[in-house]
């Protein structure tokens, strides 16, 4: 059902083995986000995870910068680069679809939508329709993100996790997740599996 993890100002990036470990125990494709001028800068659409970690070495992320990644275990609409999160809030269907873009406000998700799933549909994802028709008449503005109450009006609907990025680097989170050495994770997928030697 996909990760999240988030790195807000102050926290150090993950180390590559965490994003390996997410990228191989979630492998339909990857994305992150982060806030430069004011506004959310998205790159998605990463297939290997060569590509990936080469994208996010050339950003020179720091401490000081907001970043969620997020990666993908498809559930509708397949494995393509165009599903790949994060994804702006729109309510224009084809704008969710750019690999590469600026906006006011970027989105990734972990779960399932109940409301929004149709196996039938090849070619948007529970995620994608959940943001074109729900979440972008919810959401509106920055301070939007910081609103409890419309907050909690996501979370009833979509019934599974969120971060939310604004221009200014501030990312509202829906939803419970895990934090650990100051990393936001939306499950456990982070952590390595080690197997044990059967005992004779």
């Amino acid at each position: 059902m996909c990760i999240i993890c988030v790195s807000k100002p102050g926290v150090r990036q993950p180390d590559e083995n965490t994003i390996r470990t997410m990228f191989y125990r979630n492998p339909h494709g990857a994305g992150y986000m982060f806030a430069r001028d004011g506004r959310v800068e998205i790159r998605k659409g990463f297939m290997r995870l060569d590509e990936y970690l080469r994208a996010i070495r050339e950003e020179h992320f720091t401490a000081a910068d907001s970043v969620v990644y997020h990666f993908r275990i498809s559930t509708q609409a397949g494995v393509n680069p165009e599903m790949t999160h994060p994804f702006p809030l729109s309510n224009q269907p084809g704008r969710l679809r750019r690999l590469d873009q600026s906006c006011r406000i970027g989105v990734a998700h972990n779960g399932i939508i109940r409301l929004t799933s149709d196996p039938n549909n090849k070619r948007y994802s529970d995620t994608a329709i959940f943001i074109a028709d729900y979440l972008s008449q919810i959401l509106h503005t920055r301070a939007d993100l910081r609103d409890r109450r419309k907050l909690s009006v996501v979370y009833q609907l979509a019934q599974s996790k969120f971060a939310i990025m604004d221009g200014g680097g501030y990312v509202a989170t829906v939803g419970e997740f895990i934090h650990e050495r100051g990393l936001l994770f939306s499950n456990a997928s982070y952590r390595a599996l080690f197997l044990r030697k059967p005992t004779l």
